[in-house]
């Protein structure tokens, strides 16, 4: 199962409440003798490699965006939950203090649309070298090199 950054309300305005709802169905209905794989897509923003004109780019991004996470939207109710845009430190924080989170054992880094190239490479280092492995996670084999 893969849970994302928008979901329908179902009967709460509570985005994490909405999420956890759903993940309880998916695990009730689990027929397998495997444990189900649940990942979560967030969108996520460090800013600790940016520059400044960078920075604030990221924070007019994640602002004109907020509004939509305030009250639920259309017919089916649909949810957004503000991204995550700060420090590394700020990210984690979040994170782990997060509900669905802890329900969950892939995190799935999901990013801004229409943004220049470098910013992708800044977001990614950053989330590679600075989140991830405070979440447990290791390379596999060489970590990947960035080209422009």
């Amino acid at each position: 199962m893969l849970i994302g950054n928008i979901t329908s309300g179902e009967g709460t305005d509570d985005y994490r409440v909405a999420q956890l709802g759903q993940i309880e169905l998916f695990r009730s209905n689990w027929s397998e003798a495997r444990p189900p794989r649940i990942a979560l897509g967030r969108v996520i923003v460090p800013i600790d490699g940016a520059d400044a004109k960078t920075r604030e780019s990221y924070r007019k991004f994640a602002e004109g965006r907020h509004a939509r996470t305030l009250v639920p939207h259309g017919e089916r109710r649909a949810l957004f939950v503000p991204d995550l845009v700060g420090t590394a430190d700020q990210i984690l924080e979040q994170l782990l203090k997060d509900p669905v989170v802890e329900q969950i054992h892939e995190l799935r880094l999901e990013l801004p649309y229409d943004l220049p190239f470098e910013y992708y490479q800044q977001i990614l280092e950053d989330f590679i070298t600075r989140i991830a492995p405070e979440l447990g996670w290791q390379p596999a084999t060489v970590r990947a090199q960035f080209a422009a």
